[in-house]
């Protein structure tokens, strides 16, 4: 006797999901800290990981592996001040 397993979720899976966040957050709180505390320049930091997430999200939406709003002026000019 064989059990349809298609329909159930995998729980096995969110632990590993979580743990993966968990892990990832932690990482970055790191690498954060440490690169404020070489460059001493916050506002770059800022600056360089808005970017690379904007040029890595605009490469995804541009090989079609994620849609993506286009870049609006409004959201663009609240950001300026940082």
């Amino acid at each position: 006797m064989t059990r349809d397993l298609s329909n159930k979720p995998l729980y096995a899976t969110t632990p590993f999901a979580v743990g993966g966040y968990m892990l990832c957050s932690a990482t970055l709180l790191i690498v954060n800290k440490y690169a404020i505390y070489k460059v001493a320049a916050p506002s770059f930091i800022l600056f360089s990981q808005l970017m690379g997430t904007a040029i890595v999200v605009k490469a995804f939406a541009a090989t079609g592996q994620i849609e993506c709003d286009p870049l609006e002026t409004e959201k663009v000019k609240k950001f300026m001040p940082v």
